[in-house]
C-alpha cells in the first residue's frame, strides 16, 4: 500500500530524509491511518452493542443492527452541534478526550461532561423505542 502511494505521487513528492527514512516513515503512517480505521469501526460496533445489550432482554439477538443505527442517528441530529461533533469525534473517529480537548480548544473536563451527558440521553431516548421493544 505505502508503495502504491508513493508510485501514485511520485511527481509531487519532495523527499528532504534519505528514500529509506521517507519510506519507514510512510509506511508507519498507513499502519497508523489502518489501525485508526479500523478502531472506528470497532467504536460503532462497540456502541451499538452496548445499546443493544443495556437496552433489550433475551431478544438482543433479534435485532437489526440496521434499526438500532438509524435509532442512534435519530438522538444523534438532535443535539448542538457541538456535542454532536465531541460525541462523534470519540466514538466515530476515536479521538481520546483530551486529543478532542485539543482539537477543539476546550477542556478535557468539558469533553468528559458532554460525552456523559450524551450516553445518558441516549438511553433516556432509546429506552422507550418501539422497534427494539415489545
Amino acid at each position: 500500500m505505502t508503495f502504491v502511494k508513493v508510485w501514485d505521487n511520485r511527481m509531487n513528492l519532495t523527499i528532504k530524509t534519505s528514500v529509506k527514512s521517507y519510506l519507514y516513515q510512510s509506511a508507519k503512517n498507513t499502519m497508523i491511518d489502518y489501525l485508526r480505521k479500523n478502531k472506528n469501526i470497532q467504536n460503532a460496533v462497540e456502541l451499538e452493542n452496548s445499546i443493544a445489550i443495556n437496552f433489550t432482554d433475551d431478544q438482543s439477538e433479534n435485532l437489526d443492527p440496521y434499526i438500532i443505527k438509524q435509532a442512534v442517528d435519530n438522538v444523534l441530529k438532535g443535539l448542538k452541534p457541538k456535542s454532536k461533533e465531541i460525541f462523534s469525534l470519540n466514538k466515530f473517529e476515536g479521538l481520546t478526550y483530551e486529543e478532542i480537548a485539543d482539537y477543539l480548544k476546550i477542556s478535557k473536563r468539558s469533553v468528559e461532561d458532554n460525552i456523559a451527558k450524551i450516553l445518558k440521553h441516549l438511553k433516556e431516548e432509546l429506552k422507550n423505542h418501539p422497534e427494539l421493544f415489545n
